[in-house]
């Protein structure tokens, strides 16, 4: 992945869906991060989701998950 950052709520990532470098985007954040501090982003042409972020932060998300599950 290569993180290029063009504001705190768009990146550049590899898209796995797209198969190429693709513009990702944070969708509305319901669990209060700041712009740019939460996890989760999508592609913005197909809609394909990633979590980014710090290791705490993805088990943080992850505990959530399999809560809400």
């Amino acid at each position: 992945m290569t993180a290029l950052w063009s504001s705190p709520e768009h990146r550049s990532e590899r898209c796995a869906s797209c198969a190429g470098e693709r513009l990702f985007e944070q969708p509305p954040c319901f669990d209060g991060h700041e712009p740019g501090e939460c996890p989760d982003w999508a592609c913005v042409e197909c809609g394909h989701a990633i979590m980014l972020g710090s290791a705490e932060s993805t088990r943080t998300a992850r505990r959530l998950m399999m809560a809400a599950a």
